[in-house]
Parts: C-alpha cells; sequence; structure tokens
C-alpha cells in the first residue's frame, strides 16, 4: 500500500514583495487550516469520531488518494481564483466523494457523520453571525 507524505508550506513575510501580505500556512493549497484537511489528517479524525475498521479505512483513503491530484490541481489555484467551472467541478467531486464514502460506512456511522457535519456548519454560521455583530 503506498503512503502519502505531506509537506508542510509555510509562507514568510520576507518572501513577499512589499505591500504583499505573507500567505497562510495551506493557502497555497487554497485551503483553509492547511495540513488538517490532508488526507491522512482527515482519515484519523473520520476514524476517531466514527471508530472505523481497519476495513474501511483502507477503502476510504484509496478514495482520497483516488481524487487526491484533481482536487489538488483545483485547490492549487486558491479559492479566491476558481472560475465558476472551477467550482462546480470542485462541489461535483467533493459530493461524488461523500457519497462514496458514505457507501462504506455503517448507518449508524452515516449518523454520526451527519451530525459531526451539522455542527461543523452551525458552529461556522454562528462564528460569522458573531463577527458580522462586532462589526457593527
Amino acid at each position: 500500500m503506498a503512503m502519502l507524505s505531506v509537506v508542510p508550506t509555510t509562507g514568510f513575510a520576507q518572501d513577499k514583495p512589499a505591500g504583499e501580505k505573507p500567505a497562510r500556512e495551506g493557502a497555497a493549497r487554497g485551503q483553509r487550516g492547511g495540513d488538517r484537511w490532508s488526507p491522512e489528517a482527515r482519515l484519523k479524525q473520520m476514524t476517531e469520531q466514527l471508530n472505523l475498521t481497519q476495513e474501511q479505512q483502507d477503502k476510504i483513503k484509496a478514495l482520497y488518494e483516488k481524487n487526491a491530484s484533481a482536487l489538488k490541481e483545483i485547490r492549487s489555484k486558491g479559492w479566491g481564483n476558481l472560475s465558476d467551472e472551477d467550482k462546480t467541478k470542485l462541489r461535483e467531486l467533493m459530493q461524488s466523494q461523500r457519497e462514496q464514502i458514505e457507501a462504506v460506512l455503517t448507518d449508524e456511522q452515516k449518523q454520526k457523520a451527519q451530525k459531526a457535519m451539522e455542527h461543523r456548519r452551525g458552529r461556522g454560521r454562528s462564528r460569522g453571525a458573531e463577527n458580522a455583530k462586532s462589526a457593527q
């Protein structure tokens, strides 16, 4: 089985032209949060949250590996630079991957995953609402 290695990328202020802000870690790949979105980190989180079996981990890892190059290509452009076509392609690819992962999960694991996703989305909305209130 092939092992993936993650090489962190970090922007430094002295590497940028005057007046240009340094990139966030992981921003060069178009990702928020840098390595926490790597396939290894996502698989580890899923394993911990859903108590995945080794067989499930292997299947999900294979799905991540299968889609890695296409996702990397799109994300390397940075979210702000994506065309509508790129965004549509990314959404479709992520939806397909999500469906393939769900096919590997048990009904109980699907319910746990759904609750975790709702929690994350709810947290993100409340944080955005708080930021909007504090800006007023």
